[in-house]
């Protein structure tokens, strides 16, 4: 499997072949878009934690990476909703 490339936020890589190369918690398959997209819908740092089985703090991590990358990660979750309207009409 290839490497985590580390970004300059310390919990928060890249891999090759994980969730399509996106940004995700280092050592897991969350994605900062997924991460994200739960705290857009409302949801309490808490209850995101709970749900995707990880820590409030890496929930901020997340959180904190989007805040610098506020338009690559709503890229990803434009295209994610664009695949998800595309596979429900069909």
């Amino acid at each position: 499997m290839a490497e985590a490339v580390k970004t300059e936020h310390p919990h928060i890589v890249r891999q090759a072949g994980v969730c399509g190369g996106e940004p995700v918690i280092d050592g897991l398959r969350v994605s900062v878009r997924h991460v994200v997209t739960l705290h857009q819908r409302g949801e309490a740092i808490v209850d995101i934690a709970e749900f995707l089985g990880i820590t409030e703090a890496q929930v901020f991590h997340a959180l904190s990476y989007f805040f610098d990358h506020c338009d690559e990660i709503m890229s990803l979750i434009a295209q994610e909703e664009l695949a998800h309207a595309r596979f429900t009409r069909s």
